[in-house]
């Protein structure tokens, strides 16, 4: 009833100031800018826009590296509609709140990235020649929640269309972005790159039941065996002898992030002690078919590929080694991530066991 009183109200209100105001907006997005006056009018009167348009409910300024545009900045954030409704959210407290929690999902900042048409219009706006540290609030018009660069609010409310181009003004919301900066960078592969190096001093995330400054004890991130992947031997070969083309092997393997997180095993204990544990999937050793290089190792008799660093971690490894892969995301999943466990440009672990063929 009280969202039903409150429409009502915005579209009286509308009306007035249809018939108060000395100018109309024109364009596809007329309708949705008296709509969304209305609104202000009644939620936030006293605000004035600022950038492109958009309104800043509140904000704490930080005193960091400037967001500059063309860069990657790394945010933490809440999304909802102008009644509240949460769309996305990067934080465990939101998901626990509206009862999505899973402990096997990833929870933290994340990159967005700031070139151009990467980002909604507003969105860029609000968020470019901001600080790390810099907290704020915003209101985004649906009109600026498009992906499209023009340069003035007004184009974004009446587009200039190229021939046969066509344009869904209903297709946008409007939308309120909480946001804090995290961190920001110009180079993404040097900034994961330097998150690996840190993670090689780290003591809470265990690898093969040690803390990981352990394990990697004297490494740094300048110890790759090729740029952005690294390797660590836990257990010593039964043979010193290179796998030839076509050779099968099986093996046990675990999948982290960087914050111990752990994506994916093939080992029960470590399923059951992760929240990863399913009934109907049998935690047995893998196949791995070989090749004439780490690219072109398959898993499993359907020779299902495998993702770089996965390859380039079994490609340093003898029979019956036991051994860790790090690598950043290019070896990875890149910018996309991979459902909700892994974030875009997210550096991975891998810890590998090669093991004696299953018993049919």
């Amino acid at each position: 009833m009280k969202k039903i009183f409150s429409s009502a109200l915005y579209i009286a209100v509308a009306i007035c100031m249809i018939g108060c105001a000395k100018t109309t907006t024109q364009g596809p997005n007329e309708a949705y800018k008296r709509y969304f006056d209305a609104w202000m009018e009644i939620n936030h009167p006293d605000l004035q826009p600022q950038g492109l348009g958009y309104y800043v409910i509140d904000e704490k300024p930080g005193t960091g590296t400037e967001v500059e545009d063309d860069g990657f900045v790394l945010v933490d954030y809440k999304i909802t509609d102008l009644e509240g409704n949460i769309s996305s959210y990067s934080d465990a407290e939101t998901a626990k709140k509206l009862g999505e929690y899973s402990e096997t999902d990833y929870y933290g900042p994340k990159f967005w990235t700031t070139a151009k048409t990467t980002l909604p219009a507003g969105l860029s706006s609000a968020l470019i020649g901001q600080k790390v540290g810099t907290s704020r609030t915003i209101i985004i018009p649906s009109w600026l929640m498009s992906y499209k660069s023009y340069g003035s609010e007004e184009d974004y409310l009446d587009p200039p269309l190229k021939k046969d181009e066509e344009y869904d003004a209903s297709s946008f919301s409007n939308t309120i972005y909480e946001f804090k900066v995290m961190d920001y960078t110009e180079d993404i592969l040097q900034w994961q790159i330097d998150s690996i190096g840190r993670f090689f001093a780290n003591e809470s995330v265990k690898i093969d039941g040690k803390p990981a400054n352990e394990v990697f004890s004297g490494m740094t991130a300048k110890d790759s065996v090729s740029t952005g992947f690294y390797y660590k031997q836990l257990s010593a070969p039964a043979d010193t002898a290179a796998f030839s083309k076509d050779t099968t092997i099986y093996i046990n393997y675990t999948g982290k992030l960087l914050n111990g997180l752990v994506f994916d095993t093939t080992i029960e204990r470590v399923a059951k002690d992760n929240g990863l544990y399913s009934a109907a999937k049998t935690y047995e050793p893998v196949r791995i078919n070989w090749g004439e290089k780490y690219s072109e190792i398959t898993m499993s008799s359907s020779k299902t590929s495998i993702i770089g660093g996965f390859g380039l971690t079994l490609w340093q490894m003898r029979p019956m080694e036991k051994g860790v892969g790090v690598f950043y995301s290019n070896y990875g999943y890149n910018y996309s991530g991979s459902g909700s466990t892994i974030p875009g440009y997210a550096p991975l672990i891998f810890e590998i066991e090669i093991v004696a063929k299953p018993e049919e």
